[in-house]
């Protein structure tokens, strides 16, 4: 499902629906039509959430919300339109919920020093994906020890690059985080979760090794005043970013370095073969300082060389023609 050697694409849907079930169903079809491999929602029950206190915040999640019924039959939607569905829970609550319905999980910056979201899902072995925004690299390790205690060699366990601003300016990703987090946890997956406008920073991160996108998604950059939609794609950007991310992968191609079967075809005009570097006379002694390396490579490479050097010349051979194994004693 999500593997170091391919691009795993998630259109982060989280409240762009605003609480209408309808829309979430329209976000799973642009999804699913863009090329993501998974569209990621948000799961809370407010009251376990924000504070009642801070009215507009409370007033804004709760109109936003959806309930565990409307996303269970968002999960068998996403089944049907063959995506991935996952939601991040923002209580314990929403969390055993949803352990129900999806294979993978999503922590979110936010909620990275909430180990007791933290342990409960580590406990459900289930891929966990682990947004780092608001960390230093010594914060990250110790989320990176409470999952492993619990989880053991059976990690199944992704740390995404994060900057918790919203947006982000270009200037301020550091995208240069993905290699140390890699260098830092070789048994964890690494990708990046962007809070930019536009494209060009998922595209970069994937050359800079993610192996997880994660990209704010809307049917309208424009559809309310609600923050997130600014900062998202719209279906038709979101469709301009898979592509891109999956020409990188094809120009990246694999860690394998062999004579591709496309460049066979000059193995003999682009290398070497010996000739002679002067006049031989037959019963000559063949030396290193006889032999000159020209192209084409038709004749004997040095490694065959170095086998008949100190043999005897059977033929008389001229000045700059190619050496034959049959030429010698």
């Amino acid at each position: 499902m999500i593997k170091k050697n391919n691009v795993f694409i998630v259109a982060e849907a989280g409240n762009n629906h605003e609480g209408d079930f309808s829309v979430a169903k329209k976000l799973i079809d642009k999804a699913s039509e863009s090329g993501a491999d998974a569209i990621k929602f948000q799961t809370y029950d407010v009251d376990n959430f924000i504070d009642p206190k801070l009215q507009k915040s409370y007033k804004k999640f709760k109109k936003f919300s959806l309930s565990y019924e409307q996303f269970y039959k968002l999960s068998q939607y996403c089944k049907k339109k063959k995506i991935i569905f996952f939601s991040t829970p923002f209580d314990l609550k929403s969390a055993i919920f949803l352990n129900k319905i999806q294979k993978i999980f999503k922590i979110s910056s936010g909620d990275n020093n909430f180990t007791d979201l933290i342990k409960l899902i580590s406990r459900f072995n289930k891929h966990l994906i682990i947004s780092s925004g608001l960390l230093s690299l010594n914060d990250l390790k110790n989320v990176y020890k409470v999952v492993k205690k619990i989880r053991g060699k059976n990690l199944k366990l992704s740390f995404l690059h994060c900057v918790s601003s919203y947006p982000t300016p270009l200037d301020q990703i550091n995208l240069s985080n993905i290699s140390l987090i890699k260098e830092n946890f070789n048994d964890v997956n690494v990708g990046f979760s962007d809070h930019t406008i536009g494209t060009k920073a998922p595209l970069y991160a994937v050359l800079a090794g993610a192996s997880i996108i994660e990209k704010h998604f809307t049917l309208d950059n424009k559809f309310s005043n609600f923050r997130d939609h600014a900062l998202s794609l719209n279906p038709k950007n979101f469709k301009i970013m898979v592509n891109q991310i999956r020409d990188a992968e094809n120009i990246l191609g694999e860690k394998r370095k062999i004579a591709l079967l496309l460049e066979r075809k000059n193995l003999i005009s682009m290398r070497r073969s010996a000739y002679a570097s002067r006049n031989l006379k037959k019963g000559q002694i063949l030396r290193r300082k006889d032999i000159i390396y020209l192209r084409p490579g038709s004749g004997l490479n040095e490694e065959e060389v170095r086998k008949i050097l100190g043999k005897k010349i059977k033929v008389e051979l001229d000045k700059s023609r190619s050496i034959k194994k049959r030429y010698f004693k």
